[in-house]
């Protein structure tokens, strides 16, 4: 089973060889129930509750792998093999939904990166204020609730 979960993200992350890869960076998760409430948790708490929905996420997922038959594995990979470590993620979460009556998994990874960055060569005034001479404040510049870009993948491709 952990060549199917070490070919998953080599087959979902090209550049990288996780080759090398130990078990113990793989967590069996007690249901599948459990990652559905933590993902969900995760999804709404940074604001992406449309995600849930309108597009039907969690049953568009069970009609491929049919989840309640799933075991699901989660990934925490350390610093030297994470595909994500180069872009600095706040947190991430890699999770393998594997169904070995139907022979398929899916892989769901999400992972929330910090543009703080692009506020350090802005002046506190101009956040608040804009430009003073004629330019309207830049709301996209607030440190407002929304300071990080979310991306999710579905099966290492798909983007939400």
């Amino acid at each position: 089973m952990l060549f199917y979960l070490i070919a998953t993200l080599n087959a979902s992350f090209p550049d990288y060889d996780f080759s090398s890869l130990n078990a113990d960076q793989f967590t069996k998760e007690p249901s599948p129930d459990y990652c559905l409430k933590s993902i969900s948790t995760t999804l709404l708490n940074v604001g992406c509750p449309a995600t849930l929905k309108t597009s039907r996420m969690w049953d568009s997922i069970d009609d491929v792998i049919n989840i309640d038959e799933c075991d699901v594995y989660s990934y925490m990979p350390d610093p030297e093999s994470d595909p994500y470590e180069a872009e600095g993620p706040v947190w991430s979460f890699n999770y393998f939904f594997l169904n070995r009556n139907l022979k398929r998994i899916v892989f769901f990874t999400c992972r929330c990166i910090s543009n703080l960055d692009e506020l350090d060569n802005t002046s506190d005034q101009e956040l608040v204020f804009g430009d003073l001479i004629d330019e309207p404040a830049r709301p996209d510049l607030y440190p407002v609730p929304s300071y990080a870009r979310k991306e999710m993948s579905i099966g290492g491709g798909l983007r939400l």
